[in-house]
């Protein structure tokens, strides 16, 4: 699966990735990501509707970085409020795509309360 659909279908008890009590998230993978996975979920959560299907959501802010430069709201998470300049919108957007579009196995390890995103690099 593709990284954004992980951080919006895989669930604890009803919480999502980011928000299950107690739980860290770790990544395998051998190319880093160009941001950390809060930051990535904060801006999924921010345009897509959890646990929704495709056709609910507005994938071309998964998959467009035009599009998200054009119509993301910068100020609704913190890692972007800072945002002005079309350069800083545009570079955020690209990056996003990058990331959000890998592709992802992951696992859930109860024992460790860990969430273990393993990257197809």
């Amino acid at each position: 699966m593709k990284l954004y659909q992980g951080l919006t279908q895989v669930q604890v008890n009803d919480s999502l990735v980011d928000d299950a009590p107690n739980f860290t998230i770790q990544t395998e993978l051998d190319k880093p990501l160009n941001f950390a996975p809060t930051t990535l979920f904060h801006y999924i959560d921010s345009v897509l509707k959890p646990g929704s299907r495709h056709d609910q959501n507005n994938l071309r802010f998964v998959t467009d970085p035009a599009f998200i430069g054009e119509n993301f709201d910068y100020s609704s998470i913190p890692e972007t409020k800072a945002y002005k300049d079309f350069e800083d919108k545009m570079n955020f957007a690209r990056n996003m795509v990058q990331d959000l579009n890998r592709h992802v196995a992951v696992n859930i390890d109860t024992k460790n309360n860990e969430f273990q995103l393993v990257f197809v690099d």
